[in-house]
Protein backbone atom coordinates (compact mmCIF):
# COMPACT_ATOMS: atom_id res chain seq x y z
CA UNK A 1 0.00 0.00 0.00
CA UNK A 2 2.35 2.74 -1.51
CA UNK A 3 0.07 5.57 -1.43
CA UNK A 4 -1.33 5.31 2.14
CA UNK A 5 2.05 4.71 3.56
CA UNK A 6 3.17 8.05 2.18
CA UNK A 7 0.25 9.83 3.26
CA UNK A 8 0.45 8.44 6.56
CA UNK A 9 4.43 9.01 6.77
CA UNK A 10 3.56 12.77 6.08
CA UNK A 11 0.16 13.21 7.82
CA UNK A 12 1.50 16.01 9.59
CA UNK A 13 2.92 17.93 6.55
CA UNK A 14 -0.24 17.32 5.04
CA UNK A 15 -2.44 18.64 7.83
CA UNK A 16 0.02 21.72 7.92
CA UNK A 17 -0.49 22.48 4.55
CA UNK A 18 -4.16 21.87 4.74
CA UNK A 19 -4.54 24.67 7.53
CA UNK A 20 -2.08 27.42 5.01
CA UNK A 21 -4.19 27.05 2.13
CA UNK A 22 -7.43 27.49 4.74
CA UNK A 23 -6.09 30.62 5.91
CA UNK A 24 -4.43 31.99 2.47
CA UNK A 25 -8.42 31.11 1.32
CA UNK A 26 -9.96 33.26 3.93
CA UNK A 27 -7.10 36.05 3.31
CA UNK A 28 -8.18 36.22 -0.78
CA UNK A 29 -11.81 36.43 -0.16
CA UNK A 30 -10.58 38.67 2.92
CA UNK A 31 -12.78 36.63 5.81
CA UNK A 32 -11.10 35.29 8.81
CA UNK A 33 -11.99 31.94 9.97
CA UNK A 34 -12.49 31.19 13.54
CA UNK A 35 -9.61 28.34 15.46
CA UNK A 36 -12.92 26.03 15.76
CA UNK A 37 -13.82 26.08 12.41
CA UNK A 38 -9.99 25.40 10.65
CA UNK A 39 -9.82 22.74 13.15
CA UNK A 40 -12.33 21.29 11.87
CA UNK A 41 -12.15 21.60 8.44
CA UNK A 42 -8.73 20.99 8.51
CA UNK A 43 -8.77 17.75 9.93
CA UNK A 44 -12.41 16.69 7.82
CA UNK A 45 -9.91 17.28 4.47
CA UNK A 46 -6.93 15.02 6.42
CA UNK A 47 -9.47 12.59 6.74
CA UNK A 48 -10.81 12.36 3.43
CA UNK A 49 -7.43 12.32 1.73
CA UNK A 50 -6.34 9.72 4.25
CA UNK A 51 -9.55 7.49 3.69
CA UNK A 52 -9.75 8.43 -0.19
CA UNK A 53 -5.59 6.89 -0.33
CA UNK A 54 -6.71 3.87 1.56
CA UNK A 55 -9.51 3.16 -1.02
CA UNK A 56 -7.07 4.05 -4.07
CA UNK A 57 -5.07 1.08 -2.53
CA UNK A 58 -7.50 -1.43 -1.61
CA UNK A 59 -8.63 -1.22 -5.03
CA UNK A 60 -5.58 -1.06 -6.95
CA UNK A 61 -4.45 -4.28 -4.66
CA UNK A 62 -8.39 -5.81 -5.41
CA UNK A 63 -7.47 -5.00 -9.49
CA UNK A 64 -4.53 -6.97 -9.47
CA UNK A 65 -5.54 -9.61 -7.61
CA UNK A 66 -8.11 -10.35 -9.98
CA UNK A 67 -6.02 -9.85 -12.98
CA UNK A 68 -3.24 -11.55 -11.52
CA UNK A 69 -3.41 -14.83 -12.59
CA UNK A 70 -0.81 -15.85 -9.59
CA UNK A 71 -2.69 -16.01 -6.72
CA UNK A 72 0.05 -17.21 -4.08
CA UNK A 73 1.86 -14.27 -2.98
CA UNK A 74 4.02 -15.34 0.11
CA UNK A 75 7.24 -14.03 0.93
CA UNK A 76 9.02 -15.71 3.85
CA UNK A 77 11.93 -15.19 5.84
CA UNK A 78 13.09 -16.22 8.93
CA UNK A 79 10.86 -18.40 9.58
CA UNK A 80 7.88 -16.11 9.07
CA UNK A 81 5.57 -15.72 6.01
CA UNK A 82 4.34 -12.50 5.29
CA UNK A 83 0.76 -13.51 3.45
CA UNK A 84 0.69 -10.53 -0.02
CA UNK A 85 2.93 -8.42 1.79
CA UNK A 86 5.53 -7.14 -0.38
CA UNK A 87 9.41 -7.62 0.80
CA UNK A 88 9.59 -3.84 1.16
CA UNK A 89 6.54 -2.64 3.32
CA UNK A 90 7.19 -0.97 6.57
CA UNK A 91 5.26 -4.12 8.36
CA UNK A 92 7.46 -6.35 6.94
CA UNK A 93 10.30 -4.64 8.68
CA UNK A 94 9.47 -4.78 12.10
CA UNK A 95 12.13 -5.01 14.53
CA UNK A 96 11.67 -5.59 17.84
CA UNK A 97 14.55 -5.46 20.16
CA UNK A 98 14.91 -5.12 24.30
CA UNK A 99 16.77 -2.50 25.94
CA UNK A 100 18.94 -3.93 28.52
CA UNK A 101 18.15 -3.01 31.97
CA UNK A 102 20.54 -2.07 34.55
CA UNK A 103 21.18 -4.54 37.21
CA UNK A 104 19.57 -3.30 40.13
CA UNK A 105 20.94 -1.49 43.13
CA UNK A 106 21.75 -2.67 46.06
CA UNK A 107 19.15 -1.47 48.94
CA UNK A 108 20.79 1.59 51.48
CA UNK A 109 21.19 0.24 54.51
Amino acid sequence: MAISDAVVGNLITIYVAVIAALEAYGLVIRRSFTGWFVLVASTALVGIVLIGSLAWDVSRKAIMYAVSRNRVNEVCRGGICWHGVAVKSPASQVRFRLREQPPFALART
